[in-house]
């Protein structure tokens, strides 16, 4: 669906196209230029693959690394196409795991998350192309973040969406895709009639909630995971007064200091 279809379909989300749409658009310039980058080779030899069930993800390997020019190379890239100041971005090497990324709440530091997440959805792409990984961890299995929401695939399979790289993954359909915790009749869902095909997950042992999309009657065209979830403000509603919080995706913060700059 073209976002101008998407705004007519949900116009609460009007005032935002403008945003996502140079997003979308700078992470497709970022994986183009990464596949000259980034080494199909070493990555498959890391030992990721051989060793899942030791819950290791990718990016603990230590096999994605980008040169410095590289790293300015993407960094322009991304600046250029979202229309914002040039930033000068440094990411170690080799890429660290979600939780060991350390990045300021400004520019700079969205650049440089926003960086880091694309080469690891560019490596998921790679690991990943036409397999379903035996992966049972409630966290990515390249950049290690948790995630942002689940969906119910056609076939009635249960998958993660990372809330950092958006790498999708397939999970256990009883078990907590935050926590992992599992009960015998997994967590408790809720529902809204507002919003079809979409539920609440909610785990009372960790107090969060995860909204999954049902795509077994309907298959959506889904433009991105982030924006898709923000037509889901009225599920928020049916776990209203129960103390859960909810999974989201890092974009929403990170693109905060943009709010911070208008104001200012």
């Amino acid at each position: 669906m073209p976002l101008a279809a998407w705004g007519a379909k949900y116009p609460f989300l009007q005032e935002n196209l403008p945003f996502w749409e140079k997003y979308l658009l700078a992470r497709e310039e970022l994986h183009t230029l990464l596949a000259g980058m980034v080494s199909e080779a070493t990555l498959a030899t890391a030992g990721f693959l051989e060793n899942l069930s030791e819950g290791k993800p990718l990016l603990a390997y230590g096999a994605v690394r980008l040169k410095p020019a590289d790293i300015d190379r993407l960094s322009e890239a991304f600046c250029r196409t979202m229309g914002i100041p040039r930033q000068t971005v440094v990411l170690p090497s080799p890429l660290p795991l979600y939780e060991d990324l350390a990045v300021a709440e400004d520019a700079a530091g969205f650049v440089a998350a926003e960086l880091h997440a694309a080469v690891a959805a560019f490596a998921e792409n790679i690991i990943a192309a036409d397999k379903e990984l035996n992966w049972l961890e409630p966290y990515c299995p390249i950049c290690g973040a948790a995630a942002g929401m689940g969906l119910i695939t056609p076939s009635g399979k249960k998958n993660l969406v990372c809330s950092h790289c958006q790498s999708v993954w397939v999970y256990l359909r009883t078990a907590c895709g935050l926590c992992g915790h599992t009960e015998e009749r997994g967590a408790t869902v809720l529902i809204a009639d507002e919003v079809p095909n979409w539920l609440i997950e909610l785990c009372e042992a960790c107090g969060h909630y995860l909204k999954v999309l049902d795509m077994r009657d309907a298959l959506p065209d889904i433009v991105s995971y982030p924006l898709h979830y923000l037509t889901t403000w009225e599920l928020d509603l049916a776990v209203r007064g129960k103390g859960a919080k909810p999974a989201l995706f890092a974009i929403f913060s990170r693109a905060g200091w943009l709010r911070r700059a208008a104001a200012n």
